[in-house]
């Protein structure tokens, strides 16, 4: 349900959400600001960025969009046309009968981080780059394109007497045509 009440963002407001959306300890994010588009891994009390950053030194107020998800949920958050962020919390538990679907992330080729272990980057030919944090360096050209697992959730609305996708979610990252997980636990320690 979204939240109607504009919200502060914050690194402790992110983690607080963990427990919404995965009972391990450890969940993905896929974060969106200017000049950055990527994942990042949510602890219970931390969050483990790439780049130079120090990990209090993000700007909150840049992320346009947020998406913390996992096998429980997601939580969405997004900032408006007002420049205030507003969120909304989907557990799968609630939803009858989702509609799963795969979507293609950018990256046609890997490029390893040597100064960011286990940073990598997914890029295109065209330019666009995804940044993913993945101990797994074994990850090959092979392995792409990577994929979101996606749950579209389908309501009624009386009115119209029209059925359709009302929201949708992410709830894993997947290698290739076999759709294995890519887990944020099988992380290296991040320096």
């Amino acid at each position: 349900m979204s939240n109607e009440t504009p919200i502060k963002l914050s690194k402790e407001l992110v983690c607080e959400h963990l427990g919404h959306v995965t009972d391990k300890g450890a969940a993905w994010v896929l974060l969106q600001e200017p000049g950055f588009i990527g994942f990042e891994v949510v602890l219970r009390d931390d969050i483990l960025f790439p780049r130079k950053k120090t990990r209090n030194s993000q700007d909150w107020g840049l992320v346009s969009d947020l998406r913390l998800f996992g096998e429980k949920g997601e939580w969405h958050v997004w900032r408006d046309w007002d420049g205030k962020h507003y969120d909304r919390r989907l557990e799968f538990k609630d939803v009858n009968d989702p509609l799963t679907e795969f979507h293609f992330l950018w990256g046609t080729d890997v490029r390893e981080l040597p100064n960011k272990p286990p940073w990598i980057k997914l890029v295109e030919d065209r330019g666009a780059e995804i940044w993913l944090p993945l101990a797994d360096s074994k990850l090959k050209k092979s392995d792409l394109p990577l994929r979101l697992k996606l749950k579209q959730i389908v309501d009624y609305d009386p009115k119209s007497h029209l059925a359709g996708i009302i929201d949708a979610a992410l709830v894993e990252l997947v290698r290739g045509s076999n759709k294995e997980p890519l887990l944020p636990t099988d992380l290296l320690p991040c320096s």
